[in-house]
């Protein structure tokens, strides 16, 4: 999944990854054994539900629509 999501950031990102991810994390979260483990993907599920678009541009458009990826014009990591 990071490997994954580090590609959307990095412009890198293709049809059908936020599906991917979307299908891993409650995979993750229905076969995990411990409380820690179903929760984790929580915030991830929690992004795609309020910023599904801004994925969608990191894909689609290549670009970040909130500037804070650095490889997309933001400021991360600087």
């Amino acid at each position: 999944m990071l490997k994954t999501i580090t590609n959307i950031t990095q412009g890198k990102g293709k049809e059908g990854d936020i599906e991917l991810l979307e299908e891993l994390a409650k995979l993750a979260s229905n076969v995990a054994l411990c409380g820690l483990g179903k929760g984790a993907p929580s915030p991830f599920l929690s992004t795609l539900k309020y910023f599904r678009n801004e994925y969608e541009a990191h894909i689609k458009e290549k670009r970040c629509t909130a500037l804070s990826c650095k490889e997309r014009g933001g400021k991360e990591n600087e």
